[in-house]
């Protein structure tokens, strides 16, 4: 996608909202605008049975029911209740420790270290990707949750979310996925993989900000609390009012991609692999990590010698990338994520993530390794 006369190359951090979504959208808020809680009018029945209808979209897609969902402001908000959940599950039974990967987001990180569990972090293998063999030796029966990303934000790295699930379930402990990056990475299917709780988020699949979910394998809603009590909206799981426009546009962008997304992710992998190869070819940059088991869409370059943020500022307003997730590129900070993978400060200072996707194309990405080498050609 390009903007002007920027190439848009930040898809990690937020998803364009796809013209189709928009539309439903649109007819939402001017047809079904009222409360959908209303239950004595057929236009609050009306709204009602649009957002059932959006939620079976949604279930339909992770492969669950419309029942086994909660929806919330976005993946943080359904973070924070998995969470929660961990907590209640200390209470009832004592265990008191979560475990949850070395690089996982920071909405995760902090809800774990305020969570007053105790808190163990699972390291990462070669790829990136937590690993189940260390996650294997720190289990026990004290461990109330495991929670890990299953596509990583940063470095693109896809959990082996079976292996995972089953060494959870050899122990008892719950499993909470943050899926907020792999509808655009993987097929998914909750039942199959048996993760228990998993967070996803609208604007990371063409939908729009401000709307998410928590999923919930079966017979987890009893370990789930609600954070916002309110008027006991969706079954006192959530409370207020529920955005009809925004949980209709969470469905449409979740139909779109289960009759589409197969053949998306190949041709956006296509695109991600023209760009590495251009610049790897130029001696210009360099991937970090393989591309087996990785976001088809992300590119994790390494430019040796040349600070990251100084590129970045050089290429505005041409191309729009991050240093590292758009939740920490305020911190003055080295990537948590690249420190974990084992990488020396300096060489995250190096590294600027680039995202690809739906509205990406071949121009774009010729454009945007030319504009880069001409860059860089002051530096080597």
């Amino acid at each position: 996608m390009q903007i002007g006369e920027t190439i848009y190359l930040d898809y990690h951090a937020s998803t364009p909202i796809d013209e189709r979504v928009l539309r439903a959208m649109h007819h939402a808020s001017t047809t079904l605008f009222a409360n959908p809680h209303a239950a004595n009018h057929a236009l609050g029945w009306k709204a009602a049975a649009a957002i059932e209808k959006a939620a079976a979209k949604v279930g339909n897609f992770f492969g669950l029911q419309q029942d086994d969902m909660i929806f919330t402001s976005g993946a943080s908000e359904a973070n924070a209740m998995a969470f929660r959940a961990a907590e209640a599950i200390r209470d009832a039974s004592g265990r008191a420790e979560i475990l949850i990967g070395a690089a996982d987001h920071s909405s995760v990180l902090n809800e774990a270290a305020r969570s007053g569990l105790l808190v163990r972090h699972i390291s990462l293998d070669h790829r990136g990707a937590p690993d189940p063999g260390h996650l294997k030796a720190l289990l026990n029966g004290g461990t109330a949750l495991v929670s890990v990303v299953g596509v990583n934000n940063e470095n693109g790295a896809i959990a082996d979310l079976e292996a995972i699930a089953g060494l959870c379930r050899a122990t008892g402990a719950l499993l909470h996925v943050d899926l907020s990056q792999a509808p655009l990475a993987m097929d998914l299917d909750l039942l199959n993989l048996e993760i228990d709780l998993a967070t996803v988020s609208a604007h990371k699949l063409y939908g729009p900000k401000g709307v998410g979910a928590l999923l919930m394998g079966p017979g987890i809603a009893s370990a789930v609390r609600p954070i916002i009590f309110g008027a006991g909206q969706q079954g006192g799981m959530r409370g207020g009012t529920m955005p009809t426009e925004l949980i209709v546009g969470f469905g449409e962008a979740c139909q779109i991609l289960a009759e589409s997304g197969r053949a998306e992710r190949e041709a956006v992998q296509g695109l991600r692999d023209r760009f590495v190869q251009l610049l790897e070819m130029r001696s210009v940059g360099y991937l970090v990590g393989g591309v087996e088991g990785r976001h088809p869409g992300n590119a994790l370059m390494h430019f040796p010698g040349c600070d990251a943020a100084d590129l970045l500022a050089r290429v505005q307003p041409w191309i729009a990338a991050s240093s590292q997730s758009a939740c920490s590129s305020g911190s003055i900070e080295p990537s948590h994520v690249l420190r974990a993978m084992g990488k020396a400060d300096s060489y995250a200072a190096e590294c600027i993530r680039f995202s690809l996707g739906r509205f990406s194309t071949e121009a774009q990405v010729d454009a945007a390794v030319n504009m880069l080498t001409k860059e860089l050609s002051v530096e080597f």
